[in-house]
């Protein structure tokens, strides 16, 4: 009975060393995980030259805003980097993702380069309140945010701006609808890097920020 009980042990370890040896190496890769960045100090230096020589950038300046939540359609939603090589056809990058809940990255990035143009430090961006006395609310609805070839990104969105001077904040006195395209500017040894097409997304939101505080900038709130 014990040599009975020893050989089914033995056997039982010969079994899954067996096992063992068949089960196929693990295809799993690490994802990548990317963040979308504000504009640089360049930029928004630039930006402010051109604007300090404005009468109206006197009344704007150091305001405070609040940004609503970024709007985006549902393929967006996804945390995988989608590129969208022609009409209809979207995909997505299994090994890259976004750090962040696109929502908030975008509404994170374009709120700091709202800051920088408008050099208004006080302000707030959802998911957090609205600080008490804000004059200035920035909705943007994002429609497309994706690679479209293998030399640019598009940025697709349509804006609003709000201030409570303006039929008490409940209509826009200004929108549009823009469509941005960046130029990817890859190395020649790496001409699918992925960071790549991260900075020219980041740049299309510097370049919407830059839009919405210029139209800020020229509104002559005193009419209101």
């Amino acid at each position: 009975m014990k040599i009975f009980r020893q050989s089914q042990v033995l056997l039982f370890f010969w079994v899954a060393f067996l096992a063992s040896c068949i089960v196929p190496p693990s295809t799993y890769v690490t994802p990548t995980f990317h963040l979308l960045t504000k504009s640089s100090f360049k930029d928004i230096q630039s930006f402010r030259q051109g604007t300090d020589t404005d009468e109206d950038n006197q009344t704007t300046e150091g305001q405070s805003f609040y940004l609503r939540q970024i709007e985006l359609p549902y393929y967006l939603q996804e945390n995988r980097i989608v590129t969208r090589p022609e009409v209809g056809k979207i995909e997505f990058r299994e090994n890259d993702r976004w750090g962040e809940p696109l929502i908030e990255g975008i509404g994170r990035v374009t709120g700091l380069n709202l800051s920088g143009f408008l050099k208004s430090p006080f302000y707030s961006v959802y998911p957090h309140r609205e600080k008490i006395g804000t004059p200035w609310e920035v909705a943007i609805n994002v429609l497309r945010f994706e690679r479209i070839s293998e030399k640019e990104v598009l940025l697709e969105a349509s804006w609003e701006i709000f201030h409570n001077g303006f039929r008490n904040g409940t209509y826009s006195f200004k929108n549009d609808n823009v469509k941005i395209k960046v130029d990817i500017y890859s190395t020649p040894s790496n001409p699918e890097l992925v960071e790549d097409v991260v900075d020219a997304l980041s740049k299309s939101l510097g370049t919407l920020a830059e839009k919405i505080s210029r139209t800020i900038i020229d509104s002559d709130i005193s009419e209101l």
